[in-house]
């Protein structure tokens, strides 16, 4: 028979199947019929989905046992010394005290030290010194702008709609600032998100409550097909599907870690997520749309929400009315228009109100499971629910089929803040552990699925969730020693209760976080990627956080918080950015020079700056950033209009504050690399600014890796 071509292809086809089906029990049970799935005969959803650790249940784990006791701060420090002494390795030596200041600043503020921090910080000899630096970085109202940063990356928020008329959103910024507020306040985590998914149901009259919804209309918005496509045509129905399935692949993505918009054409490929639980969540998310609503006093909140609901109804049976109608004008048309200017006629009697772009509450609409994804297939109705996969948690929601917007939200809030859902307590400490180390310990940051990473240490990963979620869960007993002692003395018990900074805490005054970056090069053909972190991780800093430490280095750094964002960039029309650095009043307002987190955000054209130095693409979410490493960042560093301008104040505040050339290049160090320069830097750096100028010596320094990377 193998002389047969055919028949040889058929049965190397056959084996390698079979290997596939061995390998992974969920696709078996899903080709072939129960008893005949090889490996995986027998097993039925259930039982395949406790294979995969992301929907198991989050672990009661204890300290593993570790030879160098000595060495642990806290009880981070217990499993990563464990897997490395399982391997015979050992932790890097501790960073110095200047370096380690200038890491933790960067780290949870995103600006450098200023040499005054710095000097206290290296006189300050008692055992809790860096403690106290710790807490005052996390008081810092700075702490706030940085962090909203890394969690507006995710939710791929922008300040414009995107596609093909990337029109602006001018009231989009209020959730970036409660975001920034949020943090600032160390919200409670399961507050936080309630608040994103359902908080206008769920907190009605907090000041929170409908801004902090922004996050699910965050991402962008096909204004030609949602607004320009005429109603009940294949092409509208296909916008709404993509809109929704933008809200509910950021919802999921964004809070448990999981890449559910694979299950919209088909039962998810990888992970036991079948098609149903797909279109069961964009039920929730079937009586929303997008657009300005107002916020702020309680008492006219639900008669302005009343209201606009009434208008968009009567525009909507207007634009229906016309369709039909060829005439220009007729009764049914003037009573329409008759009752939209009485609705805005009441509105604007209520006085002027606050905006933000967010979710408007519609009536829902019916939802059905789409073969193949297709608007023409439907397959049949289904109601709001969440993922079936987990054991812990039900995937169906204890609501009627056909509850009102409002309730389908407010179910998928607990559902995915339930102290029970796994998902979503690894998917955070992950989440801040992966910008405190530069990986994560899984490093795939929004899949914690089959075709996702696995954790570099699942057990550390169960004691954080456990720790973060509960007050009382990661109240361990610490093995004590005299080393340790005189090393930090910190009497709180290590359980966080959703505190997002206590758990910053946790990590940053661990051991491992204050391990040097030292190069062992033998653990490096072992270990080459870090991932049991026998090391630190060099980082270089972000786009924003380049740019913000050089207006911090340059004394022009405008600390205002809160508000619309400022314009890098003028509009050639009502949807074309264009970043024109030359045209009057662009680069050289001094409202340009606050943090970069209040950028106004174009998603169609990015600031080339920003883009350059691996900015996040606000179309997509972007949990883990790419780090590269070219010739036209450095073009940009030495030439681009900002950093000229940067510059030339850095060289006037040099000169204000000292006289000669040697105590202007001293400080220019210290501003800048938080150390003073070594003799034969300050000689050459001397010799070069008395010949090319002292602005061009500070453009060196901005393009130098010592200020672009963090040790």
């Amino acid at each position: 028979m193998w002389d047969d071509p055919f028949r040889r292809i058929r049965w190397f086809a056959l084996f390698a199947l079979a290997l596939v089906l061995a390998a992974n029990p969920v696709i078996a049970h899903r080709v072939l019929p129960a008893g005949k799935a090889g490996a995986g005969a027998g097993l039925s959803p259930r039982s395949a989905e406790l294979q995969h650790w992301a929907f198991q249940p989050v672990r009661i784990v204890s300290l593993p046992p570790v030879k160098s006791a000595a060495w642990c701060v806290t009880p981070i420090d217990r499993f990563v010394l464990a897997a490395l002494e399982r391997r015979g390795m050992h932790p890097a030596p501790p960073a110095d005290r200047r370096t380690l200041l200038r890491r933790v600043t960067y780290d949870l503020i995103g600006l450098p030290p200023s040499p005054d921090e710095i000097a206290n910080f290296l006189a300050d000899r008692r055992s809790n010194a860096y403690e106290k630096v710790v807490d005052r970085l996390l008081a810092s109202p700075r702490y706030g702008e940085r962090w909203a940063r890394h969690w507006l990356d995710v939710a791929h928020y922008g300040d414009t709609h995107g596609y093909d008329k990337d029109k602006r959103r001018d009231h989009a910024w209020p959730y970036r600032d409660y975001v920034i507020r949020a943090f600032n306040e160390d919200r409670p985590y399961s507050r936080f998100v309630q608040e994103q998914v359902a908080g206008d149901v769920l907190f009605p009259n907090t000041p929170d409550g409908v801004t902090a919804t922004g996050f699910l209309a965050a991402g962008p918005w096909d204004y030609v097909g949602n607004v320009e496509l005429a109603e009940g045509t294949v092409e509208k129905e296909k916008t709404r599907l993509l809109d929704r399935d933008d809200m509910v692949s950021n919802v999921m993505a964004t809070f448990n870690s999981v890449t559910i918009h694979c299950a919209r054409c088909h039962d998810h490929k990888f992970d036991p997520i079948p098609q149903r639980d797909y279109y069961r969540l964009q039920a929730v998310f079937a009586g929303v749309e997008r657009g300005d609503r107002p916020y702020g006093e309680p008492k006219n909140m639900a008669e302005r929400t009343e209201l606009d609901r009434r208008e968009h109804d009567l525009t909507a049976a207007r634009t229906a009315l016309k369709q039909k109608i060829a005439a220009i004008s007729s009764p049914e048309i003037a009573g329409f228009d008759r009752e939209i200017a009485d609705v805005a006629s009441r509105r604007a009697r209520l006085g002027q109100s606050e905006l933000v772009y967010t979710v408007l509450p519609r009536a829902p609409r019916p939802i059905q499971i789409l073969a193949r994804g297709d608007v023409e297939k439907p397959a049949g109705l289904v109601g709001p629910g969440a993922l079936s996969c987990l054991l812990s948690l039900p995937g169906g929601f204890d609501i009627a089929a056909t509850s009102p917007e409002g309730e389908r939200r407010a179910a998928l809030a607990h559902w995915i803040s339930s102290p029970s859902n796994p998902l979503t307590w690894r998917s955070i400490v992950n989440r801040i552990w992966a910008y405190h180390f530069g990986q994560g310990i899984v490093d795939t940051p929004n899949d914690f699925g089959r075709n996702g990473s696995r954790p570099s240490h699942p057990e550390l990963l169960d004691w954080l969730a456990r720790t973060f979620v509960d007050a009382e869960a990661g109240h361990v007993t610490r093995p004590q020693s005299k080393v340790e002692n005189r090393k930090s003395k910190i009497d709180a018990p290590w359980a966080c209760g959703q505190s997002l900074k206590r758990l910053h805490r946790v990590i940053v005054l661990s051991a491992t976080y204050r391990q040097s970056t030292r190069i062992d090069p033998v653990y490096t053909t072992r270990d080459g990627d870090n991932r049991l972190l026998w090391r630190m991780n060099r980082q270089r800093l972000d786009a924003e956080g380049v740019r913000d430490a050089v207006l911090a280095v340059s004394g022009k750094l405008d600390l205002t918080m809160g508000g619309p964002g400022f314009d890098l960039f003028r509009f050639k029309d009502d949807h074309s950015p264009v970043y024109d650095y030359t045209a009057p009043g662009i680069a050289d307002r001094p409202e340009t020079w606050r943090r970069a987190v209040y950028a106004f955000t174009v998603r169609s054209v990015q600031n080339p700056f920003i883009e350059c130095l691996d900015g996040a693409d606000p179309n997509l979410p972007t949990p883990v950033r790419s780090t590269t490493l070219t010739a036209l960042q450095a073009l940009a560093l030495l030439n681009d209009p900002f950093i000229l301008r940067q510059s030339a104040f850095c060289a006037e505040r040099l000169k204000r504050e000292h006289s000669d050339p040697s105590g202007q290049i001293s400080a220019a160090y210290e501003l800048a690399f938080g150390r003073d320069p070594m003799p034969a830097e300050a000689s050459n750096l001397i010799g070069f600014a008395s010949k090319h100028g002292l602005a061009a010596a500070c453009r060196l320094l901005f393009n130098a890796n010592e200020f672009l990377f963090v040790d």
